[in-house]
Parts: structure tokens; C-alpha cells; sequence
């Protein structure tokens, strides 16, 4: 890593996901801290996360009897705090990254039955909110650590560890706003690796909850997923980062879709790429010292 581009101090899962699918889009966020175009979905996301969080928290806390959840109201709030934190990125809202199906308008009503169709799913559910050691209900739980093969911190929320009282048995759970259901069991697996070092616990199951759908999506073995293994895979994509290689790798795997720092990139000709991208010939590294 060239001494004028320090590296992050951790990783995560998200991370070292956009590291293997595009390293220039990697290089862009991470380390040429190019602006990001921001995105609708993340932020009704993020809003749905809240909500839920919070309905979880309540429960938790005292149980629902006597003060009922408002899940309107509290969505509400949190789907408008997060509005605002995009119009003040962005303040045009006709450059947000959004579904044509699912404009700011749809997104206040479909987020709220996001919302609700968990609350369903936890009322008719026997699954319990597990509680870690230190007495800390595992909601949105934070299990950072380091694990064996990697040298930097691991950063990781876990959106829910459950206790499945008739298998006997933790579930790890994360919400998914999105249409399609995790492609394999990479991000839960390092969850599972980071819960084993925190808390010492084993769990071997996995699962999105689809707030589209109101139900968990198949089953993931999280088995292979040892603090080895998972650290061997960040070690090495730490690695990677110290050896500076950061090729533009999206354009040949059709990826480019998926990636908010496109206007940075010389590869896909951003207008911006002369001020973030090393490739581009505009770039101040490209230019002679005189």
C-alpha cells in the first residue's frame, strides 16, 4: 500500500464482499473516499432495521401489554430521519438510486408492511430473543473482534441471534428488504465465526428473515464456517489491500450495477474518475511535476 493511501483500520463482511466483486469499486470507497450516490432502498432499509430494532427492544424490555407498539408512528420517524439524511447528501432527489416500481411515495407504505410483517412473524413464532452473558438481549448486537489469520478488526452488527426453545437451538437471523434471499451462507458464516470468539458459543444455523415475504428464507449449514476459516478469508483479502491490487473487475463480472462510486471510476468513464482514480489519465498521479 503506497504510503499516501492509508488502508482502513478494520474490515467487514459488506467490505471485503465489494473487495471480491470489484477491487476499483473497493479502492474508490475505502481508500479514495469517493462520494457515494445514495439510494432510496438503503434508506427505507435502514428505516425497516430501526422500527423492528426498536419493536424488539420494547419487548425486551417490559413486554407490549401495557404500552402497545405503534409501529406506524415509529416508522414514520424513522423513515423520515432517514429522508432527511439523504436529502442532505444529496438534496436532488431525481439522482437517488431507486426502483422505477418503488418511487418515495410507495416506499412510506411498503416499508410500514415490511414493518408489520415481522411483528406478525415474531407474534406466531416460538423463538425467543437469546441474551448474551453480559445479560445484553441480542438485537442489532455488536460482535466486532478479530479473528485467527486476519491482523485488523472485523466490524459486525448482527441483526439477531434467536433461541429456538423446542430444537434446542440458536438461530442467526438477519433482515432482508431486498427481493432475492442471500445467494449462500457467507455473511451469516461470519457471524457465526465472530459469535464463537465473543461468546463462545456455537451456532450452526442461519437465516434471512424477507420482510417482502414475511417468512425466514431456507435454511444455511454455518458449520464450515470456523473462526479459521473465516479468518484465513479476510486474511487474505487483507493481504490483497497491502499489495495495492485493485483491478476493475465489475465491468467483466456484469457487476457494475451494484456499485454507488461509478462516477469516480475510470473504467465505466466517470466524469469524476480524474479526481479519484489512479487509472484515469487526468488523475494527479499522471500528471508531470512541473
Amino acid at each position: 500500500m503506497p504510503p499516501d493511501r492509508a488502508a482502513p483500520a478494520h474490515l467487514s463482511h459488506s467490505s471485503r464482499e465489494t473487495l471480491e466483486r470489484c477491487a476499483k469499486s473497493w479502492f474508490l470507497k475505502y481508500i479514495a473516499r469517493a462520494p457515494r450516490s445514495q439510494s432510496l432502498w438503503l434508506a427505507g432499509g435502514s428505516a425497516v432495521h430501526e422500527t423492528t430494532e426498536t419493536y424488539d427492544l420494547m419487548a425486551a424490555a417490559n413486554g407490549l401489554e401495557a404500552h402497545p407498539f405503534n409501529a406506524e408512528a415509529v416508522w414514520s420517524v424513522a423513515f423520515g430521519a432517514q429522508i432527511v439524511k439523504l436529502r442532505e447528501k444529496e438534496p436532488n432527489e431525481n439522482l437517488w438510486r431507486k426502483s422505477a416500481a418503488e418511487p418515495l411515495e410507495v416506499w412510506r407504505r411498503i416499508g410500514l408492511q415490511f414493518v408489520q410483517a415481522y411483528i406478525d412473524w415474531r407474534e406466531r413464532s416460538q423463538w425467543e430473543i437469546w441474551t448474551t452473558p453480559d445479560g445484553e438481549p441480542a438485537i442489532e448486537l455488536d460482535i466486532s473482534g478479530y479473528l485467527p489469520g486476519c491482523p485488523v478488526e472485523i466490524k459486525a452488527y448482527l441483526d439477531r441471534i434467536f433461541w429456538d426453545p423446542l430444537f434446542k437451538k440458536h438461530w442467526i437471523v438477519d433482515l432482508k428488504t431486498s427481493k432475492r434471499p442471500p445467494k449462500d451462507a457467507t455473511q451469516f458464516g461470519v457471524y457465526r465465526a465472530l459469535v464463537k470468539v465473543k461468546f463462545g458459543i456455537d451456532v450452526h444455523d442461519g437465516a434471512a428473515f424477507m420482510n417482502r415475504k414475511g417468512a425466514l428464507s431456507k435454511p444455511f449449514d454455518l458449520s464450515e464456517h470456523t473462526p479459521e476459516f473465516v479468518g484465513a478469508v479476510f486474511g487474505e483479502a487483507w493481504e490483497q489491500i497491502q499489495r495495492g491490487e485493485f483491478p476493475a473487475e465489475g465491468i467483466a463480472k456484469n457487476d457494475c450495477f451494484l456499485c454507488d462510486v461509478q462516477s469516480a471510476c475510470a473504467a465505466k468513464g466517470g466524469p469524476d474518475a480524474h479526481l479519484y482514480d489512479p487509472d484515469s489519465p487526468g488523475h494527479i498521479s499522471n500528471q508531470p511535476p512541473y
